[in-house]
């Protein structure tokens, strides 16, 4: 039995830090190969650019889901993507979803129930970025 792919969701207001948090994943010292998949909630790809200009970022393991909320579109287009991540000739020993700053996770989190990503794919964890210096001072919004 071929072992499932670690899946963790990285979600956050709107300039969080979330893309930030990435590009130190992917040109850090990582463990392994990371797959990427950063939702977008406009028709351009702001994160998914700055992703794939890091150096060393691995651009066919960066999907990016554009003009769109993920937990919106779970069915059409967050499937189809994790599974093309996993379908990789090389694919990704962990794989990290950034969803939008608009996006609800619990959708998200509900797919890996689902047949065919519970056989492939395991969600590993949540994670919350928070801007602590805006939220100290009382400028959450």
């Amino acid at each position: 039995m071929t072992p499932r792919i670690p899946v963790t969701i990285v979600t956050g207001f709107l300039g969080a830090g979330k893309t930030t948090l990435l590009q130190g994943l992917l040109t850090g010292e990582t463990r392994g190969r990371l797959g990427v998949l950063v939702n977008e909630f406009g028709t351009v790809g702001v994160d998914g650019d700055a992703l794939r200009a890091c150096d060393g970022c691995p651009d066919e393991r960066i999907v990016e889901l554009a003009n769109g909320c993920v937990c919106c579109a779970v069915a059409d287009d967050f499937e189809p993507a994790i599974l093309a991540l996993l379908d990789l000739p090389d694919p990704p020993e962990h794989i990290v979803v950034e969803t939008s700053g608009l996006a609800m996770p619990k959708p998200v989190l509900k797919a890996f129930d689902w047949p065919t990503l519970r056989a492939r794919a395991t969600l590993d964890g949540v994670v919350a970025v928070v801007d602590a210096e805006a939220a100290a001072d009382g400028r959450m919004a």
